[in-house]
């Protein structure tokens, strides 16, 4: 059957009617710019919208901006790059966190999974963030921070990754010293940690080596288990530094309850 051309051209015009056909004719009609940075002004604040503020967090989470960790220091704050991150404002494990070890030690619990969670993603926090964030002030941070070195916790920073270099991310961390032979109560000591955090940390590892295992790239086992590149790439070097000397452990922790790609809850036969 033959549509006819009349129906074809208002239906286009109905089709054009978006957000983005309104902002191209805004530039070119009432700022006359040129039809190709007219299309250009538009592609770049549809990613920029996209990238900020689409389905993009988990409803406990915020999209921030953090500097970018690939900026060099010294730079003005104002004048350098920056990368949206997305921080967990509030998780199961922080009523446990604040039961045993009060107000003080879940904001430090807080402060080591803001900083860890940008840095994982390619953004670094300043203590000011973190100020704002953990709605205290910089001196209560810097207080906290020094706190945590003295335990032995590193906290990645813009102000401090210069002086401990380049991290590894919480999670690999907290795996590694499992493939050492550390119990749970001393990895939660050493980590400030809860031990269903743990858990789930090496759960996500055992999914990670699972699909390694079975033939996935790295790149399509970042997609299947929603973990960054950088996290992927650490478990995948953990794998193949600790397959040997801690077969046990490894043995344990492919023996964990399977987990169905793309979701959190165990389940019993699952697809992998």
């Amino acid at each position: 059957m033959s549509v006819n051309q009349d129906g074809v051209s208002e239906l286009r015009s109905v089709w054009i009617k978006t957000a983005e056909q309104q902002l191209f004719h805004e530039l070119e009609v009432e700022y006359g710019f040129p039809r190709a940075t007219c299309r250009s002004l538009v592609q770049l604040m549809h990613e920029l919208i996209d990238q900020n503020y689409g389905n993009l967090r988990d409803d406990s989470q915020v999209v921030y901006h953090a500097v970018s960790k690939d900026e060099p220091p010294g730079r003005q704050l104002d004048k350098i790059k920056t990368v949206p991150v997305r921080l967990s404002v509030s998780h199961p494990d922080d009523s446990e966190v604040l039961e045993k070890k009060g107000i003080q030690g879940l904001r430090q619990h807080k402060l080591i999974r803001f900083t860890s969670e940008a840095y994982d993603q390619g953004g670094l926090l300043v203590q000011e963030d973190l100020a704002l964030l953990l709605t205290s002030s910089r001196r209560t941070i810097q207080r906290d921070m020094k706190d945590l070195r003295e335990q032995g916790i590193e906290i990645p920073t813009r102000g401090s990754i210069q002086d401990i270099g380049p991290t590894i991310s919480h999670k690999t961390k907290i795996i590694e010293l499992y493939m050492k032979g550390y119990e749970y109560t001393e990895i939660e000591r050493r980590t400030k940690h809860t031990g269903h955090a743990i858990k789930r940390y090496i759960v996500g590892f055992s999914k990670v080596i699972m699909l390694h295992n079975k033939g996935f790239t790295p790149n399509q086992i970042r997609e299947l288990t929603n973990n960054t590149e950088k996290v992927v790439g650490e478990y995948l070097d953990l794998y193949q530094k600790y397959r040997d000397i801690s077969s046990e452990r490894l043995e344990q922790i492919l023996s964990t309850p399977k987990i169905e790609i793309g979701t959190n809850e165990t389940k019993k036969g699952g697809i992998l």
